[in-house]
């Protein structure tokens, strides 16, 4: 379920105003430690609002401080072979929403939790990129981040 790049969708109970969440499998390795990022629909891109857009969203200093999905941009294929898209604005700040831990863990902070889709190869790298270069990102993730990054690059 928490394979790098699935978009999950479910009632994460375990967060501070318990509500149903998507989530983006971000990492996972060969002993099963998984990292997973929450997505918000806030209004918390970092840039003005009539310079975001789909993709990696800098400020007026060229640092990266956050990941946009529009909806009127398809992301992936949904587990019946159609196109996913979110169905509002939805962004991935950097500086919070991360849990770590193996697959029988994560899937306990979840109820109703179902895959949504697999983003496509060049937005899961873009996302992964996104993460990587922001400053916003805890040092303790950057590893999990360089791993992706030098399998993609293989």
């Amino acid at each position: 379920m928490f394979e790098p790049g699935i978009v999950t969708y479910g009632f994460a109970k375990n967060i501070s105003d318990p509500k149903n969440k998507y989530a983006i499998s971000i990492f996972r390795d060969g002993d099963l430690q998984i990292l997973i990022h929450f997505t918000t629909t806030q209004k918390r891109a970092g840039v003005p609002e009539d310079q975001i857009h789909h993709g990696i969203n800098r400020d007026s200093s060229g640092n990266v401080v956050s990941y946009v999905f529009e909806p009127t941009v398809e992301i992936g294929d949904t587990p019946t072979g159609g196109r996913f898209h979110f169905p509002e604005r939805t962004i991935m700040q950097f500086d919070y929403g991360f849990l770590r831990g193996d697959d029988q863990r994560l899937q306990q902070q979840f109820d109703n939790l179902e895959v949504k889709c697999k983003l496509d190869p060049k937005e899961y790298e873009n996302l992964i990129y996104a993460m990587y270069r922001s400053k916003r990102t805890s040092e303790e993730y950057k590893p999990y981040l360089e791993e992706v990054l030098k399998t993609i690059c293989e």
